[in-house]
């Protein structure tokens, strides 16, 4: 049965290009009303009929789609069309497109023989009977959402019963197919271990796909900057999209439910509703990933943000814009502890470019800070006297007043990981002092205990 969509779109390749509105036109051979009036007129005698003793509740009326018939009977889906330009937050949806794939893999830690393209990717997400994946669990909305020229499409497939489950799978697997790669937010975690349940309780076979899951990254970028890392507050608090006509996905079982009692699909509305919602965040929010990642010193706006892009650009030896990154949040006007993080962080990525100097530097300004951020900076300029410079008189000067700044924590913290470090400093002043012993030994001629002295002759 095709959708009211198609037939529409049917009468529309009718209509000559630029018939409409003129008198000349409207009064051609079709009578006084011309070919646009007949064509929709029909159409909407056709809409009628087709719900002509239908009740409102009813799934057709209430959410009007397309039943396919598939080798394991009848299922259900409907399709909401966008053009690429519509905004979904700061973003129109075309944005996406404009981000080279390679990026999203990359922070998504995920590597893929085949070059990508957007067309090769799908938007996922579901909305399920509950939080569990197994088999008393099911998932009775799938969404997946593609660019298809200048349109975004997003499929949503509806389970209207039980028994129409092995259908609706089959068709939306065909759907599957034609994609290389699947877009999701914790996705690779639940939906996709669900449906692979589903599939596996219906005898049916899942190909595996290229599965790029954005809950991860997004953790790394606001767990500290944000309430949750929640899709909905992503969408909110840095998209910057506000939902409307949206039910919340934790109604989404009990609504379900209580359609299969009494088929009154108008409650189902905002959940469909809330499903088409995460897709397009979905696809938003890939976009502005992307774009921290190709321009962090514009985009980031939060030194969390920038603490997490450097991070990445330190595991891909990007070192350069890493410490770009770091710099960037001494430059912000922000709380006193994210400029000394920014430094501390600065200071290890010298130590590990073998730039000591540098990183001693960096150390020393920390010293000047609150006490919190005095011992960790105290312990590596020790490490810098003993090992680098041979200093150990400053070293092991460092090391008492870092012990000293320890057993005061102690007296606040009783913990193990306070003992451990007591006993640490401990035995570094220990080996500092036996140095300087056998340093000051050595100065004064003196041969210390565990050396033989070299004699000539007799």
């Amino acid at each position: 049965m095709r959708s009211l969509r198609d037939r529409l779109k049917s009468y529309k390749k009718d209509i000559a290009p630029g018939a409409v509105a003129t008198d000349a036109q409207l009064d051609g051979e079709h009578g006084e009303r011309g070919l646009d009036a007949e064509l929709i007129e029909t159409f909407l005698t056709e809409v009628e009929a087709e719900v002509a003793g239908l009740p409102e509740s009813a799934l057709e009326v209430a959410i009007p789609g397309v039943v396919e018939q598939t080798p394991f009977g009848p299922c259900y889906y409907r399709d909401v069309r966008f053009d690429v330009l519509t905004l979904h937050g700061h973003y129109p949806l075309a944005r996406t497109r404009q981000l080279p794939l390679s990026v999203l893999q990359k922070v998504c830690k995920v590597k893929s023989a085949d070059v990508l393209t957007w067309e090769d990717v799908c938007f996922f997400d579901t909305e399920t009977t509950g939080l569990g994946s197994g088999a008393g669990n099911f998932i009775f909305l799938f969404g997946l959402g593609f660019y298809e020229e200048d349109e975004f499409v997003v499929r949503q497939y509806f389970l209207r019963e039980y028994a129409e489950e092995r259908a609706l799978l089959w068709s939306l697997g065909v759907l599957l197919g034609r994609f290389q790669a699947m877009v999701s937010f914790n996705g690779k975690g639940f939906d996709w271990k669900l449906l692979e349940t589903r599939c596996t309780l219906a005898r049916m076979e899942l190909l595996p796909t290229t599965h790029l899951d954005l809950l991860p990254p997004a953790r790394r970028l606001w767990k500290k900057v944000l309430a949750n890392c929640r899709l909905i507050t992503l969408e909110q608090e840095v998209l910057g999209f506000a939902r409307v006509d949206d039910t919340p996905g934790a109604m989404a079982p009990e609504l379900y439910f209580a359609y299969q009692t009494d088929l009154d699909a108008r409650r189902m509305t905002g959940i469909f509703t809330h499903n088409v919602h995460d897709i397009l965040t979905l696809v938003t929010l890939s976009y502005h990933m992307g774009l921290m990642i190709e321009e962090p010193l514009h985009a980031a706006t939060h030194p969390e943000e920038l603490f997490g892009l450097s991070r990445w650009y330190e595991e891909w030896s990007q070192g350069e814009i890493s410490e770009a990154c770091l710099v960037r949040v001494t430059e912000m006007e922000e709380s006193d502890d994210y400029v000394r993080e920014a430094l501390w962080k600065l200071s290890l990525h010298h130590k590990r470019l073998q730039r000591h100097d540098k990183a001693a530097l960096l150390w020393h300004e920390l010293l000047t800070g609150p006490a919190l951020w005095q011992t960790a900076p105290r312990v590596e300029l020790a490490k810098y006297y003993e090992h680098k410079v041979r200093d150990y008189q400053q070293a092991l000067t460092l090391t008492e007043e870092t012990l000293e700044l320890v057993q005061n924590r102690k007296l606040v913290l009783r913990s193990l990981t306070v003992e451990h470090e007591l006993q640490e400093l401990t035995h570094r002043r220990d080996r500092l002092m036996r140095k300087l012993t056998r340093e000051s030994s050595t100065r004064q001629g003196e041969v210390p205990e565990h050396e033989t002295p070299f004699t000539l002759g007799h």
